[in-house]
């Protein structure tokens, strides 16, 4: 019961701190979501993400915070 409970408090406290992370890589979404890095790219297209390559290379990509809540509050649905 004791571990249980330790399990769940080191969880939620991972989960909190995912919360507060200014910028997400793509690969932090995809964890968060449970998709692929693929579906990731397909969901953040059209958004606003810093992009860190020079013209025409590739390079890492961050999400800004509030595009990631924007896209989760998009996403959500009211079952009745």
């Amino acid at each position: 019961m004791v571990a249980a409970l330790q399990t769940e408090t080191k969880d939620s406290t991972r989960i909190e701190a995912d919360r507060m992370l200014p910028y997400y890589s793509i690969s932090d979404l995809a964890k968060r979501w449970r998709c692929s890095r693929g579906t990731v790219y397909n969901v953040i297209r059209g958004e606003r993400v810093l992009n860190f390559a020079a013209a025409g290379h590739r390079g890492k990509k961050l999400i800004p915070a509030e595009v990631v809540r924007h896209i989760e509050q998009r996403k959500l649905q009211v079952f009745r």
